[in-house]
């Protein structure tokens, strides 16, 4: 008969609930630094055919060849057409094949070359050189709107019935013009502002003598 001192007391092996007992003699700040050596970590298929190669350097030869299939065709092909500058492309695909077209018949057929071996093309691929069209846009616009102002009256019902009047026609404003010896900034109990019972009042004093012109304050220059 086996006793249950005689097995050590692992703890990895009991559920996951039962690894710590419930009152511990250890100190649980720090612990898992050092226990976490004794748990050892699952090998599997992957971790042992690719090791990790810590002194390795990458290929920078392998890394550009990569990464010049990726970006795929150069920006110098597909935006410089025939070496034309893009200043150039004046005339929109719309305008060349439609705006241009003088005649509704169809295009000849393509003929066989037998030196590139290969069909040539209907029409070439070399953009016009030539002021942009608007495909007749503007020019069609322009006439259909003075067909349109041609039929309308020139004046309107209601400018036709309010027409505009000269200003003599108007009453001017007039402003009478008081002396400044009876202005109520003259008067000092409006020019002190700690008469509390003044500010209540909603007219100001004016001074019934007129005051000498000696005595009045000089005019500000406008």
């Amino acid at each position: 008969m086996f006793l249950a001192s005689d097995f050590s007391y692992d703890k990895w092996t009991q559920p996951g609930w039962r690894i710590e007992q419930k009152y511990a003699n250890k100190v649980l700040i720090g612990n898992w630094v050092e226990e976490k050596f004794q748990c050892k970590t699952a090998n599997s298929t992957n971790r042992a055919d690719y090791q990790p190669q810590r002194d390795h350097r990458p290929d920078v030869i392998l890394r550009r060849e990569a990464l010049r299939k990726a970006e795929g065709l150069p920006a110098k092909l597909l935006l410089s057409h025939h070496g034309t500058l893009p200043s150039h492309y004046l005339v929109t695909l719309y305008d060349e094949m439609y705006g241009r077209q003088g005649t509704s018949t169809l295009p000849a057929l393509r003929s066989w070359h037998p030196d590139r071996l290969a069909w040539m093309q209907e029409k070439s691929d070399h953009p016009i050189l030539a002021p942009p069209t608007n495909f007749g846009l503007v020019e069609s616009r322009q006439v259909r709107l003075d067909k349109q102002q041609s039929h309308l009256p020139a004046l309107s019902v209601y400018r036709s019935a309010y027409q505009k009047y000269p200003l003599s026609a108007f009453c001017q404003p007039r402003f009478a013009s008081v002396p400044r010896g009876h202005s109520s900034k003259l008067h000092p109990a409006n020019r002190i502002n700690k008469d509390m019972d003044l500010k209540q009042r909603p007219c100001r004093q004016v001074p019934d003598n007129s005051v000498s012109a000696s005595l009045l304050p000089p005019l500000s220059a406008v």
